[in-house]
Order: structure tokens, then C-alpha cells, then sequence
């Protein structure tokens, strides 16, 4: 008899619930409210019915800390990118500021951008700014693409990390 543990770990929860709940039934329900006679069905076969019990209690036990775990990684990974954008966002240099903000507060996503100018090309080089694929550079040089979503949604949240002084301000216009 050959006995492969691979085909026993590729149950499904459903069946190892359903063989679980049958084998549980078989060994504890209590004999007097059967119409049969159980208990010489449980002497007789009781352990296996107890190793089936034991494996497939141990599968459901293994399908719930995978579906834990799996939650927990998802949860961990949502959360180390959040701190990713938070931590793009927050160390941009006050040009990228300047550049970002005249957007964010027209609540444009949509943007022509040339592709020339190396803030937006930095900003594109942190996912901020992206560019459709199969697009070509419009007349002037110019590009069309997007500022991500993520961006808006952290900036409504945290509005103070597009703060930059008016100096700075005039001073970057002024350069432009």
C-alpha cells in the first residue's frame, strides 16, 4: 500500500471540516440518542476514528494559521508601503514640493509633463508621477500621465508635507 502525505495536505478545508465534524460525531455523540447501537461500533473501530479525528482536526488547525498567517503578511505588506510612500513624500527636496503641490491643489491627477525636466523625471523615478504605457511625447516635449492616487490620499491626510516657505516658494517659481 502505497501512502502519499502530499495527497493528504491537498484537502480542502471543506472536506477536512466535514470528515472532522463525522468523526466527532462518531466517537462523542451520546448513544442514547442513536437508533442504532454505537458503542460496539466504537469498540471495535473507535481508534481510527480517533487517528482520522487527529489528522483532520490537525489539518483544520493548519488551514486557519495559513489563512492567519496569510492575513498578517497581507496586513504587514500594506502596511511597509504606506511607510514607503510616507517616507518618499516626506524627504522630497522643496522643488519637488513646489512641483507637486501646484497640482495637488487644482486636484489634478491628469498631467502633461515634459520630459525634459529632471524634477518631474525624479518624481516619476519615485512613482509619484507615471506614465501610461504606449503613449508619445506630444508637441513640446510634452508627456501625458498621472500623479498616483496614493499620493492625494496621503497628501489629504498629511497636507503639511507639501510645507515649503514662501521664499522658497518664489524662489522656485522664480527659477522656472
Amino acid at each position: 500500500m502505497n501512502f502519499d502525505i502530499g495527497k493528504v495536505l491537498d484537502t480542502s478545508a471543506r472536506a477536512s471540516f466535514a470528515i472532522c465534524f463525522a468523526s466527532i460525531f462518531l466517537l462523542f455523540f451520546p448513544a442514547t440518542f442513536l437508533p442504532f447501537d454505537i458503542i460496539a461500533f466504537r469498540e471495535k473501530y473507535g481508534i481510527w476514528f480517533f487517528i482520522i479525528f487527529a489528522i483532520s482536526a490537525s489539518l483544520l488547525i493548519s488551514y486557519i494559521m495559513k489563512y492567519i498567517i496569510g492575513f498578517t503578511k497581507r496586513k504587514w505588506n500594506k502596511i511597509n508601503t504606506w511607510r514607503t510612500y510616507k517616507y518618499i513624500l516626506k524627504n522630497l527636496s522643496d522643488v519637488e514640493k513646489v512641483y507637486l503641490k501646484q497640482f495637488y491643489d487644482k486636484g489634478q491627477t491628469a498631467i502633461l509633463f515634459s520630459m525634459m525636466d529632471p524634477v518631474a523625471q525624479k518624481l516619476k523615478t519615485f512613482g509619484i508621477i507615471s506614465q501610461p504605457s504606449g503613449t508619445s511625447i506630444a508637441p513640446r516635449g510634452l508627456s501625458p500621465g498621472f500623479i498616483q492616487p496614493w499620493v492625494f490620499e496621503l497628501l489629504h491626510k498629511h497636507p503639511d508635507y507639501l510645507n515649503v516657505s514662501k521664499a522658497t516658494t518664489q524662489e522656485v517659481q522664480k527659477d522656472a
